[in-house]
């Protein structure tokens, strides 16, 4: 864990710190070569002043400024020496011409000095600077630029520190607000200032906390009517229990047994369809796909409800074309089947036919079951999908067929639509598998 407003005011404080030794080496280099070369051209015009002038007439007139503090020799034809500004310097006239370095003297701590030397033949002079003095005078020179550099160099951070800090208040903001909060919270974050970039994660939080609540309260609900649904078997159980306990007719007996059997398994496949919608529900990842024929998996469906069928005088009718083959989960696709199947055979009045259609083309494959009974009012049909809705209170069910349905799809990336038949009464469902969903059988 690292805090992004340390590292970058380290980041950006190095950056200006590199920024100013390369404008420092720079500005070093610069002002030494032209206070270098501003001193030579001085020494040389002195040179050259000197060696046509009158030195009778001649007067210092350059040791009140330091800059032109020179020291002077003036030598004549045969090497005499004419005129010296200083006693404390000892120059040999056979220095080069031009400037050079020499040492004023041969002791060891003799001073060096920069000299220009300049000789028409009858007169040599040469013109001198103190090495140190003209060292002094760069640096200070140097220090005379550096210093307001540096001071802008200072400045500039101090910038830095306050535009970052005022920068990312609102991420501070953001973290305070967070960690007031508690997991009932779930209102949406409010970040008035957030910058351009912040406020797009602000409102994904925003999304993400309104889908959170959203969940939140459709597994409240589910819970609240799932112990709705229970408790009206649960009480039945008990009160046959009740009547077992009472009775001592051995056909009363019988008949509360059955009837005691009868809401167990009403509650059995109530749990059943809860724990399946709940598993859908909590699955994070899809399971490996595999190929998965419909045409198979609905025959073997109707051979399962083949028995209710039968009891009721309901007829299955299956007719495929084309390649019904898709790729998907087996078991996820059963359940599909079975409760639309058993949806329809449910709701379908005696001596009636459940139509399965099935038919793959280049779009897909669709899934097709109609079934004749009351079906269901197109403002209603959203609704339906929902846990615990029902179409009619007095069918036995606790409205999870379709819901189940409903994840199977999602959990697939098909699509699921509830349809008015073309013709007579009933319920036309319709699901599309999409190409990507499709498998070339074998």
């Amino acid at each position: 864990m690292f805090s992004l407003e340390k590292r970058l005011k380290v980041r950006l404080l190095l950056g200006m710190l590199l920024v100013g030794l390369v404008l420092g080496l720079v500005v070093r280099m610069q002002v030494h070569r032209q206070q270098g070369d501003m001193l030579d051209y001085q020494l040389e015009q002195v040179a050259r002043a000197l060696i046509l002038s009158d030195l009778q007439g001649t007067r210092q007139t350059w040791d009140d400024d330091p800059a032109l503090h020179l020291d002077v020799q003036v030598w004549d034809a045969v090497g005499s020496l004419l005129y010296r500004s200083s006693e404390q310097i000892d120059v040999d006239l056979d220095t080069p011409p031009g400037l050079s370095l020499v040492r004023s003297g041969h002791q060891a701590d003799a001073v060096t000095l920069k000299v220009f030397t300049i000789s028409n033949g009858q007169r040599t002079v040469q013109v001198m600077h103190a090495k140190s003095l003209r060292d002094e005078l760069r640096w200070n020179a140097v220090l005379e630029v550096l210093l307001p550099s540096m001071l802008v160099v200072l400045v500039g951070a101090l910038l830095v520190n306050f535009t970052l800090r005022r920068g990312l208040a609102p991420i501070r903001q953001l973290d305070e607000e967070l960690s007031r909060r508690d997991a009932s919270s779930l209102a949406p974050l409010e970040i008035p200032e957030a910058p351009t970039e912040l406020a797009s994660v602000v409102d994904t939080l925003n999304r993400l906390l309104q889908q959170l609540d959203a969940s939140l309260q459709a597994h409240k609900r589910f819970i609240a009517n799932a112990a709705h649904e229970l408790r009206t078997p649960i009480t039945a159980i008990s009160l046959e229990v009740d009547n077992l306990l009472c009775s001592q007719d051995p056909a009363q007996m019988r008949q509360a047994a059955s009837r005691l059997k009868l809401g167990a398994q009403r509650s059995q496949h109530l749990l059943q369809q809860m724990l399946t919608l709940a598993r859908l529900e909590a699955r994070a990842k899809p399971r490996p796909s595999v190929v998965v024929d419909l045409q198979s998996l609905a025959q073997d469906a109707m051979v399962g409800l083949s028995t209710l069928a039968s009891q009721r005088g309901i007829e299955f009718a299956l007719d495929t074309h084309g390649v019904t083959v898709v790729q998907g989960d087996p078991d996820d696709m059963r359940l599909l089947l079975d409760n639309l199947l058993g949806n329809a055979l449910k709701f379908s009045p005696p001596d009636a036919v459940v139509e399965v259609n099935l038919r793959g083309d280049e779009q897909g494959v669709t899934l097709l079951v109609r079934d004749h009974g009351p079906g269901i009012a197109p403002e209603l049909r959203a609704r339906m999908l929902l846990p615990f809705v029902r179409v009619n209170a007095a069918v036995d069910g606790a409205g999870l067929g379709l819901a189940i349905v409903l994840e199977v799809v999602q959990k697939h990336g098909a699509s699921l639509v509830l349809e008015d038949p073309a013709s007579g009464p009933g319920l036309l469902v319709r699901v599309v598998c999409p190409a990507q969903m499709s498998a070339s059988k074998g």
